[in-house]
C-alpha cells in the first residue's frame, strides 16, 4: 500500500504526478490480464480443470490488488478535491466518475474471485488442500516448465519427426491468403515471407498471422497493404486487450466508414493505444464506441484521431458504447443539420459554446469536433452556475433519456474530452505509442519462447517443404490404384474377398519359418 500513499500524496503536491501513478496502475492491469491470456492459452480445457482454475484465480487477485490501490488513491484525491475545490467543482466531478468506474471493476472482479474460488474448493480433494503452499512454492517453476515444453520440446520433436506437418500447416494457412486476395505468384512467394519473417519478430504464431492476412483480404485491404496492416493488428494483439482478428476486423470498418487511406492504419493503432493508456477504459472499448460513432463523426468532417478521441472520452465516463454512440451521433446530426439549414436551433447552440449564431456555424464548417467541444463544455459551466439545462436539451430535440445521458455525463467530466482529443491527435502525429508498447511486450520471457518456437517451426518446415513433393505423389498414386479396386466388377470382388478370407487364419506362416511355427503349436 505504499504506493497509494505516494499517490495521495502526489494530490496535494502535483496533479500529473497523481494521474501518471493513475496511468501507471492501469497499465499494471493490462499487463497481468495480457500475461493471463498468454499462460491460459497454453492449457487444455481451460476454464475446466483445476489448473485453469488456479491461474485464474492468481491473475483474478492480482488486478483485485491493484483495483484496490487505484480505488484508494481515487478515493484520496476525491476527498482532498471536495475539500480543496468544493463537490460541484468540475475536477471533484470528474475524480467521482473515476472513483464510482474503479469501484464498479473492483466488485466485479471480487465477485468473480469468489466464484473462481467456490469452484476450485468444490473441485480440490483433501491432498490438495494439505499440498497447496508446495504448489505455489512450484507454481513459477512449474510455469516455465509448460512455456519450454509447449515452446522448444515440441517444435524440437516437430523438427526431428513432424517436419511435414510445419510445412502442411504453413501451407494450408497461407491459402486462406491465396483465397482472398488477387495477385500472380511472385507477389504470393512475396507475402508468404513477408509472413515467415514477421512471426520471427512478433511473438504470434505464423499460422494465426497468415489468417490475419486472409481477413485482410477479406476486408478490403489492398494487397500492397496486407503486410503493413497485418503487423499491426498483431502488435495490438500483443499489446492491447484487442485481439489481433477483433482488431483488424473492427478497425477495417471504420476505415472503411471514414475513407481513410490504407496507409495509416499504424497511426490509428498509436492512436489507440495512446487514448487507453491515459483514459480510464480500454482499447477495446474505445474502438467499439469509435466504430459507432465514425460514420456521424465522418460525415461533420471529424479525423480519425478526433472520433476515437470522443469513444475514449465517452466510454471512460461510463457510457455503454451500443446507447452511447447511438446518442451522441444523433447529437452531431443534430447540430450539423442546424448549421446547414441555418435552423431555428442554432442561435440556442451556439449561446451555449458561448459564441455567435456566425461564428458557431463557421467553426463547425471548419472544426466540427472544436464547435462539439465548446458545446459540451458550454453544458458544463451552465450546469456548474445551477441552471437546469433539461429544458434547453428537450428545446434541442435531444432530450431523449439516452441522448441527454450521455450529454449530461459529458458535460460534468470537466476537462476531459479537451484532453482526450489533444492525446489523441498528438498520438496520430507522433505515431509510435503502438511501438513502444509493442517493444516492453515482446521482451517478455513469453514472448521470447514464443519467437523461440516460431523459428523452430519455419526451420522445421523447410525440411517439410523437401516432402511435400513425394507426399503428393504417393497421395495420387494410391488415390489411383483405390478409384481402380472401387471399378472391380461383382464376380471379381467376391473372389477377392473369397481368398483374403481363406488366407487371413494363415497370415502369420507368411511371415516365415518362426511365426508359422508360433501360430501353428
Amino acid at each position: 500500500m505504499a504506493e497509494v500513499g505516494n499517490l495521495v500524496a502526489k494530490v496535494s503536491m502535483d496533479q500529473t504526478g497523481f494521474q501518471q501513478g493513475i496511468t501507471r496502475l492501469n497499465r499494471e492491469l493490462k499487463v497481468v490480464q495480457s500475461e493471463f491470456k498468454a499462460a491460459s492459452a497454453q492449457l487444455a480445457d481451460f476454464g475446466k480443470s483445476t489448473e485453469g482454475l488456479k491461474l485464474k484465480a492468481d491473475s483474478l487477485t492480482k488486478q483485485f490488488e491493484l483495483q484496490k490501490q487505484k480505488v484508494d488513491a481515487l478515493e484520496a484525491a476525491y476527498k482532498k478535491s471536495v475539500e480543496s475545490k468544493g463537490a460541484d467543482a468540475k475536477a471533484t466531478q470528474n475524480l467521482a466518475i473515476q472513483l464510482n468506474n474503479a469501484k464498479a471493476q473492483m466488485a466485479g472482479t471480487e465477485a468473480e474471485l469468489k466464484k473462481i474460488t467456490a469452484e476450485l474448493e468444490k473441485q480440490s480433494s483433501k491432498w490438495h488442500q494439505l499440498s497447496t503452499k508446495l504448489q505455489d512454492a512450484g507454481q513459477k517453476m512449474s510455469d516455465v516448465g509448460k512455456n519450454l515444453t509447449t515452446k522448444i520440446t515440441v517444435p524440437l520433436a516437430t523438427l526431428g519427426v513432424g517436419a511435414a506437418k510445419s510445412a502442411i500447416d504453413i501451407e494450408s494457412a497461407f491459402a486462406g491468403v491465396r483465397k482472398t486476395v488477387d495477385a500472380t505468384e511472385e507477389e504470393f512467394s512475396q507475402l508468404r515471407q513477408g509472413f515467415v519473417d514477421m512471426s520471427k519478430e512478433i511473438p504470434i504464431a505464423t499460422m494465426e498471422l497468415m489468417a490475419v492476412g486472409e481477413a485482410a483480404g477479406q476486408l478490403g485491404i489492398e494487397k500492397e497493404n496486407i503486410l503493413g496492416f497485418s503487423e499491426t493488428m498483431a502488435k495490438l494483439g500483443v499489446a492491447t486487450n484487442l485481439s489481433s482478428e477483433q482488431a483488424a476486423m473492427s478497425l477495417a470498418r471504420l476505415a472503411n466508414i471514414t475513407q481513410m487511406p490504407q496507409e495509416s492504419f499504424d497511426r490509428l493503432g498509436s492512436t489507440i493505444v495512446a487514448l487507453g493508456n491515459s483514459l480510464a477504459t480500454t482499447e477495446a472499448e474505445i474502438v467499439e464506441m469509435g466504430l459507432r460513432l465514425a460514420g456521424a463523426g465522418h460525415m461533420i468532417g471529424m479525423t480519425e484521431a478526433q472520433i476515437l478521441a470522443f469513444g475514449g472520452a465517452l466510454s471512460s465516463v461510463g457510457i455503454a458504447a451500443e446507447a452511447g454512440g447511438t446518442a451522441f451521433s444523433r447529437v452531431m446530426l443534430e447540430i450539423n443539420n442546424e448549421v446547414m439549414s441555418t435552423g431555428e436551433n442554432l442561435q440556442t447552440f451556439a449561446t451555449i459554446a458561448g459564441m455567435t449564431a456566425q461564428e458557431f456555424a463557421e467553426q463547425w464548417k471548419t472544426d466540427a469536433a472544436g464547435a462539439l467541444l465548446a458545446f459540451v463544455e458550454g453544458l458544463g459551466r451552465a450546469q456548474a452556475a445551477g441552471e437546469n439545462v433539461v429544458p434547453v436539451l428537450d428545446e434541442l430535440n435531444l432530450g431523449e433519456m439516452r441522448v441527454r445521458d450521455a450529454l449530461l455525463r459529458a458535460a460534468g467530466a470537466g476537462d476531459l474530452f479537451r484532453e482526450s482529443l489533444e492525446t489523441g491527435s498528438k498520438a496520430w502525429e507522433e505515431n509510435n505509442a503502438l511501438n513502444a508498447e509493442a517493444e516492453e511486450r515482446f521482451k517478455t520471457t513469453a514472448s521470447q519462447l514464443q519467437l523461440l518456437g516460431n523459428h523452430l517451426k519455419i526451420v522445421a518446415a523447410t525440411f517439410g517443404d523437401v516432402l511435400l513433393p513425394p507426399i503428393n505423389g504417393t497421395i495420387k498414386v494410391l488415390t489411383t490404384l483405390l478409384d481402380a479396386l472401387s471399378k472391380l466388377g461383382e464376380g471379381t470382388k467376391t473372389v477377392t474377398v473369397f481368398v483374403l478370407a481363406l488366407r487371413l487364419p494363415f497370415l502369420p506362416c507368411f511371415g516365415g519359418p518362426a511365426s508359422c511355427y508360433k501360430h501353428c503349436r
